[in-house]
């Protein structure tokens, strides 16, 4: 999948690519299976390789370069190059399908699961994982060292197109535990009580919920947890599966309408609309108690532990469950988000390329020291067997809640506009945000929204 509009990166420096360069160094075929010669045992295929990552925020960054560093000098010939750039996650995206249309693609590149992978994989982009030297493209044995959940949003046809590379990432509201104490406020576990809340700051000159709605995708989080708990998972399923009308579901009707409430009774800070969550804006309105809350992935957390330490380590810092809706059908510990961010594999590679991308892949995303790495910056790891690595953290206040929520929920709804693809996600939220705007109505935007419905 191509998406030219928009990304849901979901991070104020989930928004950078790699620059692209290089070629292979040299290319000596990967060993075929029953192969008897002595060199064909020993000779391993060795090549130079481009790895396009996307900034987190955080000294995972630093990470990424150490272990190509690291395995360059385990592995005579071969180069791995990691690189970082800043950029718009439009940018990224535009860049991203240039360069895989070409004869030198990033071997590995950053990617999403859902509509956005399959349609990469549709259009002859990206290959399979295996096992570093396997003639076929069967599930590679690196796939048991990650939790099972994290594997549905890359895997297609039963095989694997995505390696996780960085921690779960459930939508939460992160909340200033000193503003809402010197209001007398409770987190709000109810949307009566949230706008109760949203009300009594207003009157006193304070925003309640910090939005940077200028790229669109910050405003869908609401529309798809409201979505889930005024109906549950089946309302945004039958919109995935094309069924006709879907978007006129009440449930859509209901989370618009919610939507459109929050906005008019002023529970966002002015120009909200004019202001890019990636600024890093929003995240300050809360730490400096300007707003008392912001909606948004727990990836948030090693972006306000990198920016402002003391505010996180010192308890201020609050996470809490998307309230429930009186009289919705959704379950109360549903989720959305993403599941995790992965690391794809580029088709058009020699075979070279592909056995060095595969071994570097596994040696590294999978590994305990990469889950360590992870719990250091604030990310929940979908490497299994994390669970110490979260109780021995100092920030196991946080990620500890984070896991048990992941583990215990029913369902995980992956990001709409990744699960969807961008014919129907570039207008869905160029759509939603008219609506968080007040110019388009809930039933405007779901006729045109069921106009990119095609089947009956």
């Amino acid at each position: 999948m191509i998406r030219e509009s928009l990304s849901r990166i979901r991070s104020r420096r989930l928004v950078a690519v790699l620059v692209a360069f290089a070629a292979a160094l040299f290319v000596i075929a990967v060993p075929q299976s029953g192969a008897s010669s002595a060199a064909t045992k020993t000779a391993a295929p060795t090549a130079s390789i481009n790895v396009w990552m996307v900034d987190n925020g955080a000294n995972i960054n630093n990470l990424w370069a150490q272990e190509a560093s690291s395995f360059d000098a385990a592995h005579p010939g071969d180069h791995v190059n990691v690189s970082i750039t800043p950029t718009s996650s439009n940018t990224y995206q535009v860049k991203l399908l240039s360069a895989l249309g070409t004869s030198s693609p990033p071997a590995l590149f950053f990617s999403w699961g859902g509509g956005q992978l399959q349609q990469f994989i549709q259009a002859g982009k990206v290959q399979p994982f295996a096992d570093a030297g396997m003639t076929d493209a069967g599930s590679p044995s690196w796939t048991k060292d990650f939790l099972s959940s994290s594997l549905g949003p890359v895997t297609f046809n039963s095989k694997v197109y995505g390696i996780p590379i960085l921690g779960t990432q459930p939508v939460l509201f992160f909340y200033n535990k000193t503003v809402l104490a010197k209001y007398k406020l409770a987190f709000p576990t109810t949307l009566p009580q949230l706008l109760s809340d949203v009300k009594l700051l207003h009157a006193h000159n304070t925003t309640l919920i910090g939005l940077g709605n200028e790229d669109n995708w910050e405003g869908l989080m609401y529309l798809e947890y409201f979505a889930d708990r005024e109906g549950g998972p089946s309302v945004f399923l039958n919109i995935q599966a094309n069924k006709k009308g879907a978007w006129s579901n009440p449930a859509i009707i209901d989370a618009l309408t919610d939507i459109q409430t929050l906005a008019k009774d002023g529970a966002f800070e002015q120009g909200y609309d004019s202001i890019s969550w990636g600024t890093g804006f929003v995240d300050a309105l809360v730490y400096q108690g300007v707003a008392a809350m912001e909606l948004m992935g727990d990836w948030d957390l090693g972006i306000m532990l990198s920016d402002n330490p003391k505010f996180v380590n010192s308890d201020e810092l609050g996470i809490g469950a998307f309230p429930t809706v009186p009289g919705g059908t959704g379950n109360a510990a549903d989720l959305e988000g993403n599941t995790t961010n992965y690391c794809a594999l580029a088709a058009k590679l020699t075979p070279a390329q592909t056995y060095v991308a595969e071994q570097f892949a596994a040696s590294v995303f999978s590994s305990k020291a990469y889950a360590a790495a992870e719990v250091k910056n604030g990310l929940v790891p979908m490497v299994a067997g994390s669970a110490s690595l979260l109780n021995a953290s100092p920030l196991k206040r946080y990620l500890v809640p984070v896991y048990n929520m992941v583990a215990k929920a029913p369902y995980f709804q992956y990001s709409w506009d990744q699960a969807l693809g961008p014919v129907k996600a570039t207008p869905m939220v160029s759509n939603l945000g008219k609506v968080f705007d007040l110019t388009e109505t809930p039933a405007q935007f779901a006729k045109i929204m069921n106009g990119y419905q095609t089947a009956s």
